[in-house]
């Protein structure tokens, strides 16, 4: 969906669907202006005629019939409008307001990682509320305040004329400068009301993060830090609030000073005059003085409304922003959907860096249909980066990768995702339900196949210990599970999905070693004739492996199985020693300072 690139253009495409009961709307908000305005009108006419028969009451009344009539009918329209517009705001408005939040919410779930880890969450999810909430107060306060309030200026300097050019003349000047002063000012409080929204956005991010990562902070007691971590931006978001609110009360200083003299004074010091000197009659001083009045609270409703338009205008731009941040991973308009046969998997001179650090350079790799491989190496070496492109989580600098010798750049990225299931190390969990967290594996599962990916996964039996089972909440981020039943989830969610393509991203790590066996087994059902690309920092569960990859500052130094690295002598073999069975230390300087042990000794030691 084309959103356009101005607020203006923004809100026309989701009150488009709706344009007739708005509409609709736009015409019935013109009751206002006949209430406030209509009304001095016919008081007017009333009492000249009461005071053109005051000798002669009982003959009044055949001339007062047609104002009480016109009266009444005026006023049985004005309740009628109001309702009809009340009633249209109340169903039309909820449904824009949905329309955007889904809209904003399916545009920003499209971007890539990347973009999620340069941003918070929290800042995203109050820029979808701040549109939602400001578009449809910007609507509400121009159909009930701002475009009758208008009509009503309008309906006024007319209705003036009738009684005296000069009358007419000298509300147009009024009002003229009236809006002229708005409109210097608008554009300033626009700006102030931009920047306190984004230190506004910034503050509820910082305090969201705060907030999500509470564990952290009770566990090291940091409540003062953290207030004191946050109070900087409190501090800025406070002062730019107070530099927008102050502008906007030296604009309705401005006003006010303009609505004294040129309605208190000016309008009403000339009505005066033409009366004492018999240019206009009773009736048309009590209308131009009832309808100067309402005019003085019209403009004082315009007053209070604009400032609160300007803040919804300013708030609503800068939401607005997330919708024209460009997407760095996007399907062609030919793209096509992968088809998968054998999950063969090719890089061909792939070349790519992230935040201009150079990670892979002319890569070549050829993963067979079917095959387990190993990624090894330590960390920031390239697996995670590897797995990521595969994934199209990034955008390639140059090369292309293949599937089965389709180019991953040219088909659809949902059927790709699709034909691969990962098993991250750090799986995180919806706060729902047990059930519903396996199901996002393949949301067309029936609760059996759920229920038996819940098996092999071994987390049936823990899951059936809840009081509500499947159903039971698991917390934020799968906080009420412990790291390893966490991971088992991950798991049976990946079993689920049944995807050709299998990526295992040290999926057993935060198990205990007798659940780890018995998802070893699962896991080795699972890759049967599936490709499968397993990343582990504990070598000894890659020794089935039909090929390891052992990276090194985004080069692949080494391949083969387990048995023919350690038989090269070389880096993995390096690696495999210095472990001993466990898992790969953090600093690789410290490789250089071990004499690798020979062929012979390890196979001593650690068996063939």
């Amino acid at each position: 969906m084309a959103f356009g690139k101005s607020l203006n253009s923004f809100i026309w495409n989701f009150i488009k669907p709706y344009k007739l009961g708005f509409l609709i709307i736009f015409f019935s908000s013109f009751v206002w202006a006949l209430e406030t305005i209509v009304w001095p009108y016919l008081f007017q006419i009333v009492i000249d005629i009461l005071a053109s028969f005051n000798d002669k009451r009982e003959l009044a009344w055949q001339n007062l019939e047609k104002p009480i009539f016109w009266g009444l009918l005026l006023w049985i329209g004005i309740d009628l409008g109001y309702r009809i517009q009340g009633f249209l705001l109340a169903s039309l408005l909820p449904k824009v307001e949905a329309n955007i939040r889904l809209a904003m919410f399916d545009h920003i779930q499209h971007h890539s990682p990347k973009y999620f880890n340069d941003r918070f969450a929290g800042g995203l999810a109050n820029k979808i509320s701040d549109m939602t909430f400001h578009i449809s107060s910007i609507l509400q306060l121009n159909l009930t305040t701002l475009i009758p309030g208008c009509g009503a200026l309008i309906l006024s300097i007319i209705l003036f004329g009738n009684i005296n050019l000069f009358f007419s003349s000298l509300l147009a000047i009024w009002l003229f400068l009236y809006l002229l002063t708005c409109t210097l000012f608008t554009k300033k409080c626009t700006r102030y009301e931009n920047i306190y929204s984004e230190a506004r956005t910034l503050l509820l991010g910082k305090i969201v993060d705060s907030l999500t990562n509470n564990f952290a902070v009770n566990l090291f007691h940091r409540f003062s830090y953290e207030k004191k971590f946050i109070t900087p931006y409190q501090v800025d978001e406070k002062q730019k609030n107070k530099a927008a609110k102050q502008y906007v009360e030296v604009m309705r200083l401005t006003l006010s000073l303009l609505t004294i003299i040129m309605g208190g004074i000016g309008i009403n010091g000339f009505m005066l005059y033409y009366w004492l000197h018999d240019l206009i009659t009773t009736g048309e001083v009590v209308q131009i003085f009832s309808t100067t009045l309402n005019l003085v609270l019209i403009l004082n409703f315009i007053n209070n409304c604009l400032p609160l338009v300007f803040q919804s205008v300013g708030i609503a731009k800068q939401a607005l922003s997330v919708m024209h941040d460009p997407k760095d991973v996007v399907d062609l308009n030919e793209a096509l959907p992968l088809s998968v046969t054998t999950g063969e998997i090719i890089f061909d001179k792939v070349s790519f860096q992230y935040e201009k650090n150079r990670i892979f350079q002319n890569k070549d790799v050829r993963i067979r249909g079917g095959e387990k491989v190993g990624l090894v190496g330590y960390s920031g070496a390239g697996k995670s980066t590897f797995i990521g492109l595969i994934l199209r989580l990034y955008s390639l600098e140059k090369g292309r990768i293949l599937i089965d010798k389709q180019d991953l750049s040219k088909i659809t990225l949902e059927s790709l995702r699709r034909q691969i299931a990962l098993i991250p190390q750090e799986p995180i969990l919806f706060h729902r339900s047990l059930k519903e967290n396996i199901l996002y594996g393949r949301p067309s599962a029936s609760d059996e196949e759920v229920i038996k990916a819940a098996e092999l996964a071994h987390c049936d039996k823990f899951i059936r210990k809840f009081p509500d089972g499947y159903n039971t909440l698991v917390g934020e981020r799968g906080s009420k599970l412990s790291g390893g039943e966490r991971q088992r989830i991950a798991i049976a969610r990946a079993i689920l999905a049944n995807a050709p393509i299998l990526i295992l991203d040290e999926a057993t790590s935060a198990l205990d070693s007798v659940t780890e066996r018995y998802i070893q087994d699962s896991l080795k059902k699972l890759m049967k004739n599936r490709t499968s690309i397993v990343v582990a920092h504990r070598l000894a569960t890659l020794s089935q492996m039909d090929r390891i990859l052992v990276f090194e500052k985004g080069k692949i130094v080494e391949e083969g199985s387990h048995t023919a690295l350690l038989a090269m002598n070389g880096h993995y073999a390096k690696l495999w020693d210095m472990q001993a069975g466990g898992l790969l230390p953090e600093i690789p300087q410290r490789v250089k300072s071990i004499n690798p042990p020979s062929i012979e000794k390890l196979v001593e030691k650690h068996g063939p």
